[in-house]
């Protein structure tokens, strides 16, 4: 009987032990603010709360768009530019023509007389296939807002983007590179996007989601001559979770997209009339970036609270820690101690050796 009073009294000197030394740090019953009445708790502002709703992307990335079209055009090869000939005559090895150049971006005609034979050469469409690709490179910067729905998400955003190409190696006959005239140029996307989370494991989400949106091209386009229609890439984010309102997020994305060259006949002229180029722009992308929230509730302002989980003071529900940690922390989860009130840096602090 004895013994057993005695257990009753060192079982209950433990549990108010724990609740003195480690108070609302370690309550698991957290949602009662240690005894406060929900109803009678301050919470978010309305307004605040509809925020919470709303998470902020921003990222930057690397990525490669790769470039293939076939030229159904007989082309006359120099070292200096490839033309697309329309109408042409040959006199032994002099052609006299009229052409196409710079057809990738920014086309116009050009006439004149070329000697062939030598590092000069005439490309024929009908003996086999004239085709040239290559890649050139991407770095998207990327900011969207999205709304959050339990595990989905739809919202939109934009995405401004260096674009650089060298040249295009020809892939059929042929001996010289197409060789633009640009070294790097912008473009502007303006998408929608939509979501959902597919998996979850120890603070890591695995997403599905997907933009679709239209590609504005920069100076270095004719846009008399381009037309193009909406692009779609399809992603999959991988993001952990810092807090409830923090993420850094890895995104490899596909991206499929392309646009049409139109080529007019000006008037008398022999080059060929309203050809239309269709230039195909599929693109990797690797995308690093963080994911943010407007917490609903505000950071305590009591500087000398050590509380980590929402926690109440005069009535008013804030949070205990920065928007970046977890606000609701296991047992052990505290803050690390500074290394120079650790136990071993402790005693040099003090004087002892």
């Amino acid at each position: 009987m004895r013994r057993h009073f005695y257990h009753i009294i060192i079982s209950a000197a433990l549990v108010f032990c724990t609740n003195f030394v480690f108070g609302q740090a370690f309550n698991p019953y957290q949602h009662s603010y240690q005894g406060w009445n929900g109803d009678k708790i301050k919470k978010a502002s309305p307004f605040r709360a509809f925020l919470n709703n709303f998470s902020l992307d921003v990222s930057v990335g690397y990525g490669r768009t790769f470039y293939s079209h076939v030229v159904n055009s007989d082309v006359l090869e120099t070292p200096d530019k490839l033309i697309m000939l329309g109408d042409y005559t040959q006199t032994g090895n002099s052609v006299d023509y009229t052409g196409v150049v710079d057809w990738l971006n920014a086309p116009s005609i050009v006439t004149g007389t070329e000697v062939v034979g030598g590092e000069s050469n005439i490309l024929y469409s009908d003996t086999s296939e004239i085709k040239y690709g290559g890649s050139g490179f991407n770095i998207p910067l990327n900011v969207s807002l999205h709304f959050d729905i339990d595990r989905f998400r739809i919202g939109g955003g934009f995405i401004y983007e260096l674009h650089g190409l060298n040249k295009l190696n020809p892939k059929g006959q042929g001996t010289y590179p197409y060789v633009p005239n640009f070294n790097t140029t912008s473009m502007i996307r303006y998408f929608f996007t939509a979501g959902a989370k597919v998996y979850h494991i120890l603070g890591w989400d695995y997403y599905v989601d997907f933009q679709i949106g239209k590609v504005k091209y920069g100076k270095e386009y004719d846009k008399s001559a381009l037309q193009n229609g909406v692009y779609f890439n399809l992603g999959f984010p991988i993001e952990y979770e810092f807090s409830e309102y923090f993420w850094i997020f890895l995104r490899p994305s596909f991206d499929f997209k392309s646009y049409n060259m139109t080529i007019s006949q000006n008037d008398g002229s022999g080059a060929p009339a309203s050809v239309i180029f269709q230039h195909n722009q599929p693109a990797l992308y690797l995308s690093f970036g963080v994911r943010m929230k407007l917490p609903e509730v505000r950071r305590c302002p009591v500087k000398a609270c050590q509380t980590q989980l929402k926690h109440v003071h005069g009535g008013r529900e804030f949070r205990g820690q920065p928007f970046f940690k977890k606000q609701n922390p296991k047992i052990g989860e505290l803050y690390p101690n500074l290394n120079q009130y650790k136990w071993k840096n402790r005693r040099k602090i003090n004087g002892n050796n």
